[in-house]
Parts: C-alpha cells; sequence; structure tokens
C-alpha cells in the first residue's frame, strides 16, 4: 500500500560527493549511489541517508525531482520510474519514457532564450581567462535543447567563482534565476524550474492516488518552489533551504 506520494531531490539530500559527506561517518560505511560515465562512484549515501531512501521506496510512491541530467539521473541507483530532471527540462512518465508535451513546452521557450544563454557562458568565460581564473563554463541541455548555463571553479574556491560571475553578469534578466549552491552557479531563463515541472506532473498523481499526502524533500533553495506545492516538506538540516529558514527565527 501506498503511503505517500513523495517529491524527493538527489544530490545532497539523498546522497553527495564523498567530500560533503559527514566526517563522523567511516568511509566504509558509506554507500556508492552516483556513478561517473565509466562506472566509478561519485555520490555516496550515509547509512541514515540509505535508510531513508529505503523507506522511501518502500512505502511511498517515489519520484525523483533533481538538476541531475538524465543520463546523470540513470547512473544514480536509485529506483524510479517517473522523473523530473535537468532542473525541469525534462520529465519521465510512469513509463520510464520522455513525456513529450512537457518537451514541446521546453522547446518552443528554449528557443526565446538560447542566445541569452551563449551571451552569458561567453561573457563569464571572458571575465574568467582575463583574471586568469580557471572556471568552467557552459550551457547545459538535452538532447540538443539548451536549459541552462552552469559555471563551475575547477578548484572548488567558491569565492572567485562568485566573483567572476558578479563581473561577468552582474544582474540577470527578469525573471531569470542566479541559483547559488557551492561551487556551481546556475543561470536559468524563467520556463525552467523544478517547480513549474512538478505543477505539470502533480495533477495526475493526485487524481492516482487521491487520498495520501504529497511529500516533498529538498535539500537547495531552487526546491522550495516544487516543495511549496506539496502538503508537507522536508529537508536535510544541513543544508542551504535549512539554513535560510532556520536563521530566519
Amino acid at each position: 500500500m501506498i503511503g505517500a506520494i513523495t517529491l524527493v531531490d538527489l544530490d545532497d539530500t539523498l546522497f553527495q560527493t564523498l567530500r560533503k559527506c559527514p566526517d563522523d561517518v567511516p568511509f566504509d560505511r558509506l554507500t556508492p549511489l552516483g556513478f561517473a560515465k565509466d562506472g566509478s562512484p561519485l555520490s555516496y549515501a550515509t547509512p541514515r541517508q540509505m535508510s531513508l531512501l529505503e523507506w522511501l521506496s518502500a512505502t511511498t510512491h517515489l519520484v525523483p525531482v533533481t538538476a541531475r541530467s538524465l543520463d546523470a539521473l540513470r547512473r544514480a541507483c536509485i529506483p524510479f520510474r517517473a522523473a523530473v530532471c535537468a532542473h525541469g527540462g525534462v520529465i519521465l512518465d510512469e513509463a520510464g519514457a520522455i513525456d513529450l508535451e512537457w518537451q514541446a513546452i521546453m522547446e518552443t521557450e528554449a528557443r526565446r532564450c538560447s542566445a541569452m544563454l551563449t551571451e552569458m557562458r561567453d561573457a563569464v568565460h571572458a571575465e574568467a581567462t582575463a583574471r586568469g581564473i580557471p572556471v568552467n563554463v557552459r550551457v547545459l541541455g538535452e538532447g540538443g535543447l539548451p536549459l541552462y548555463t552552469i559555471a563551475k571553479h575547477a578548484d572548488a574556491d567558491v569565492e572567485a567563482l562568485f566573483s567572476v560571475v558578479d563581473v561577468a553578469i552582474p544582474d540577470v534578466p527578469a525573471g531569470w534565476t542566479d541559483h547559488r549552491n557551492g561551487n556551481n552557479v546556475a543561470l536559468m531563463p524563467p520556463h525552467l524550474g523544478k517547480g513549474r515541472a512538478v505543477a505539470h506532473i502533480l495533477p495526475a498523481l493526485r487524481m492516482r492516488f487521491p487520498d495520501v499526502p504529497v511529500i516533498g524533500i529538498g535539500d537547495s533553495t531552487t526546491d522550495a518552489p516544487f516543495m511549496g506545492l506539496c502538503d508537507f516538506a522536508m529537508m536535510p538540516t544541513a543544508s542551504q533551504l535549512a539554513e535560510t529558514t532556520f536563521d530566519a527565527h
């Protein structure tokens, strides 16, 4: 029996890179759940995260809602069929196939924003190069569809990364999102977002399971919009979202 619908973020919620794992958890107690293309482990779950995942998998209808690309999602050992990935740019239906209706919406919107994504990429690259700061920046997409611009510092110098982006792009256009979490800066157009994708899939989920609660679980400020559509919300206490929530009280 399904006790709830669970919409859950993955990275830094159910698992994280080794660098972010708690110091008091021995390596041999970590479970690799996210893998590189060559099969090497990249992300690990603690015993408590594994217990949470096993509980959710056994008792709820689990739907990942992740910034991961479709390929990266499929390289995570998480039980799922339906999913939201690429910051909401791609939706998988209950059969694990791409939601063509949503894809058509994304294609229409992406055409309007493609040039701006490229301009942002070029501006960050030029500023980083001029200052000799090793920032990797590119436009990420799915199936040839450009979705958002992302920048990372090669040596995880977050202060230097943010400085480059601040100078290169002092203000994002109205409606755009400048999301910063750790060594990542994602510049996303108005049509992209986990909340928008969840709003698209949620009515059918509620119709299928009309009497169960919907639980949203996430760690970052970009998770908050989809979590706000749910009946209940959960977050790791050591997370960006918890920091902004608890520090306000």
